[in-house]
């Protein structure tokens, strides 16, 4: 098959993934059902001063997702997830504006919910650590999106501990590969695809790696608390010297302090053996959040810790501290505004950003 004819039937594909994902479909409470939403963001972020010149620039860019379920029976569903945005990082003094944007498929799997027991097959994340998803404020999430494991092709399934007024407590394990079909491609402004000889951890192409995970919701201790514990082992890939062993614990919670104020802190640690496959090299994250929200309102801090331990040679300590606030309407409409410092290399840089984000349920 020619190269241009393959990059078609891509093209096609992704297109008519977003086509099937996007198209309303009248609710329905009998089965099949079908349900879904797209999150519709658009950001600026303007890095204004870095002691580093290359990362000086101003990116004006989308973030679409739309996301759909069709529900077969009450324990049987199918999920999709697309992602529309911008591909790769601006250039040095770039001022990029609605550029370079790609089109992906980021999760498609089959889902077994029972009572007890659930399993997930298909690609998806592989549900390592929490601080790249809920870490709070317009850029909380920067150093934890490090150690974020998303696309995935993977067999998982949850075992159910406990649900009552003790909270929910359930436990979540599986194996994976890092996603090298034909998904790993995006349409529009293409990204390459993934294949198992360009190497690096988890890319084996075999169900040779490993997540096992505890997670707790709505524990009555200090308002509604939550927790996650998870370890994971990604084996070498081409040209990797070790396997990745990691740890990551997290606790979180929302408490009412009166008058309609809720904070919610977030903390989570995790340390990285061998990261990237690398046997000389280990990584540890210390991510801590809080935000403050009354009626629509929201203050947020986060301060990350990353640090890079190598043999015979000093670590590396970066940090990330950012601050944000925001507001979301009651028709659904949310603006959040940041600021954000990083000290990385020895280079300390600074970005101010603005976001409005708007979801449309169908």
């Amino acid at each position: 098959m020619s190269t241009p004819t393959f990059a078609r039937i891509r093209f096609g594909t992704a297109l008519a993934c977003l086509l099937t994902l996007a198209a309303p479909v009248p609710a329905q409470q009998s089965f099949p059902d079908f349900s879904g939403e797209i999150a519709i963001e658009i950001q600026d972020d303007w890095t204004y001063d870095s002691e580093d010149r290359s990362k000086l620039n101003n990116n004006l860019y989308p973030t679409i997702e739309p996301s759909a379920t069709l529900q077969f029976t009450p324990e049987w569903s199918a999920f999709g997830h697309a992602v529309i945005e911008s591909i790769g990082d601006p250039a040095k003094f770039e001022k990029r504006h609605f550029e370079d944007i790609g089109l992906y498929v980021q999760e498609l799997f089959v889902e077994y919910s029972g009572a007890r027991l659930g399993a997930k097959a298909g690609k998806l994340d592989a549900g390592f650590g929490i601080g790249w998803d809920k870490a709070a404020g317009l850029y909380g999430t920067d150093f934890a999106e490090d150690y974020e494991t998303s696309e995935r092709i993977g067999l998982f399934g949850r075992w159910r501990l406990a649900d009552g007024e003790n909270g929910s407590h359930s436990a979540w394990g599986g194996t994976f590969f890092k996603d090298t079909t034909i998904l790993s491609e995006s349409a529009l402004r293409g990204r390459g695809d993934t294949r198992r000889e360009d190497g690096g951890i988890g890319n084996t192409e075999s169900f040779d790696n490993f997540i096992f995970a505890i997670n707790g919701e709505k524990v009555p201790l200090l308002g509604e608390t939550g927790y996650h514990f998870s370890v994971m082992r990604q084996a070498a890939g081409v040209g990797a010297t070790a396997d990745e062993t990691s740890i990551a614990a997290a606790v979180f919670t929302d408490v009412d302090i009166g008058n309609g104020i809720v904070f919610t802190p977030l903390l989570e640690g995790v340390r990285i053996s061998n990261a990237g496959g690398t046997e000389t090299e280990d990584k540890e994250y210390l991510v801590l959040s809080g935000q403050l929200a009354w009626k629509g309102w929201n203050l947020a801090l986060a301060h990350t810790w990353r640090t890079t331990q190598r043999n015979n040679a000093a670590d590396d300590n970066d940090t990330h501290f950012q601050v944000s606030a925001g507001y979301a309407f009651d028709f659904g409409l949310s603006i959040d505004v940041g600021w954000k410092t990083v000290n990385e290399a020895t280079a300390e840089t600074r970005t101010v950003g603005i976001k409005a984000g708007y979801t449309i349920p169908f």
